[in-house]
């Protein structure tokens, strides 16, 4: 049985490094232990109960520190920054057609109002999201 957890080691290690997405890392880990239970004279039971045990506890302890590793960062544009900021509405909106218009961070932009409701010149507005070219605000 050594020879077995010892070619599953090194196959779990070798898939990992192939995938690079942390999914047969924790089985590695699991399969040491049971190799070492093994060297130890347990029997092919427990070792089998060694190896599921020790993979889910491996995978338990390592899950956050891999979720925090393997996290996609997002790239924040210079619009995405001014969701949540204010607006000044420079024209009427009526959301029946015809756009308004809002000023933000110095430049002016096409907006809508985000519940439909019509939002005169001159209103101070929270800018909710973006969409294209399109302020979504709410008063």
């Amino acid at each position: 049985m050594e020879i077995l957890w010892f070619i599953a080691i090194i196959a779990f290690i070798i898939i990992e490094t192939v995938t690079v997405q942390f999914v047969s890392i924790w089985f590695a880990g699991g399969a040491l232990f049971a190799f070492i239970a093994e060297l130890l004279g347990a029997s092919v039971v427990v070792q089998w109960v060694v190896f599921v045990v020790a993979s889910a506890i491996i995978l338990v302890l390592t899950r956050p520190m891999v979720k925090k590793l393997s996290k996609k960062d997002v790239a924040v544009t210079g619009t995405d920054m001014l969701i949540g900021k204010t607006a000044v509405m420079t024209k009427d909106t009526d959301n029946l057609g015809d756009l308004g218009e809002a000023k933000a961070d110095g430049k002016f932009w096409t907006a809508k109002s985000l519940d439909g409701e019509p939002i005169p010149k001159d209103t101070v507005v929270t800018i909710e999201k973006i969409e294209g070219v399109k302020l979504i605000v709410k008063k």
